[in-house]
């Protein structure tokens, strides 16, 4: 079993009287560096001059062009896109930064795959928060917290993996709790579940509405009961808050009993050969080869991608129901 921290463990002089240099304040730099300075730290961000460096002023951040920042920095944290972070590494912060300073990554995909090659005379170390960047910010607000995981890839300091942990607690981890992972776990956790969990509710939510509405049910009906109510995010936070089994107890026996009745004939055995497939091109770098030539494409196939999914019934379904409920007013305002 992964070993679990919490703030009782955290050694908060690893980062006292040190620099935090956040480079990118997009959604989760911004929660993250927020939350850092809130937890006492000093932090400065590196970012280049668009709107989200502005954002950072107006937050009375110091902000400064990303290799100062990292020439500062006693811990670097890369909070960028991962096909932003070789480029920015090899350009302005791998040359700029001090022997014996930790390098910090959200998600651990570039050094994984071998796309970024680090020093060899600072730490490598990821510290990976398993909330969107709202959720970050928020939920250290409310003191509600989240889970990260964290691992030290490379160890020059004897103490990578501690100032990780103490990075975990500083964003907002100590109380929910802070899982030691690898580099390599994390990343292939994180694609399987894009891979396998986003895209198996995408394709049993289209499939499931074509089966009612050729079925003759209404499909603005339909859709209400599958997903645009809102019922389904109220199931999941219960879930989260319950346990996933605990919250049946939400629903009616009709319910309860048809959910588990059913689960062997919705995911037949086939369907763990094709995730067994999908895991298997993550791990074996297949994965990484193609989503370099998408990106070689300037990214066309995924525009191509969901274009041809917003044309699916269920989809324009949906827009239909958003400007009925005037949730796209909510959404331009």
């Amino acid at each position: 079993m992964a070993r679990r921290f919490t703030s009782a463990d955290v050694d908060r002089s690893l980062l006292t009287d040190k620099t935090i240099a956040v480079i990118g304040y997009g959604n989760q730099g911004r929660s993250q560096a927020l939350n850092l300075r809130d937890s006492g730290y000093r932090v400065i961000i590196g970012n280049r001059d668009d709107e989200y460096r502005d954002i950072a002023r107006a937050d009375d951040m110091d902000v400064r062009d990303i290799a100062d920042a990292a020439a500062e920095g006693d811990v670097v944290m890369v909070i960028l896109p991962d096909e932003v972070q070789e480029e920015v590494y090899n350009d302005h912060v791998g040359p700029a930064m001090k022997p014996g300073a930790a390098l910090s990554f959200a998600h651990g995909y570039n050094i994984h795959f071998g796309l970024i090659e680090p020093r060899k005379d600072i730490d490598i170390i990821l510290v990976a928060p398993k909330m969107i960047g709202d959720g970050v910010r928020r939920r250290y607000e409310s003191k509600e917290g989240f889970v990260s995981v964290v691992a030290a890839h490379a160890d020059v300091s004897g103490r990578a993996l501690d100032i990780a942990v103490a990075i975990a607690d500083g964003i907002g981890s100590g109380e929910r709790g802070i899982w030691e992972t690898t580099f390599e776990e994390e990343t292939v956790t994180d694609l399987y579940g894009e891979q396998v969990g986003g895209a198996g509710m995408l394709g049993s939510l289209m499939a499931s509405f074509e089966t009612l509405v050729e079925a003759g049910y209404d499909p603005e009906v339909v859709a209400l009961e599958l997903f645009a109510s809102g019922e389904l995010v109220e199931v999941q936070r219960a879930a989260f808050r319950t346990g996933v089994l605990g919250q049946l107890y939400y629903h009616s026996p009709a319910s309860r009993y048809g959910q588990l009745s059913r689960v062997p004939r919705v995911s037949p055995p086939e369907t763990k050969e094709t995730m067994k497939a999908i895991l298997a091109e993550i791990v074996n770098g297949n994965f990484a080869k193609e989503l370099a030539a998408v990106e070689a494409d300037e990214y066309r196939k995924i525009d191509e991608l969901r274009e041809s999914y917003a044309q699916h019934p269920v989809f324009r379904t949906e827009q239909v129901l958003r400007a009925a409920m005037g949730m796209d007013r909510e959404e331009q305002a």
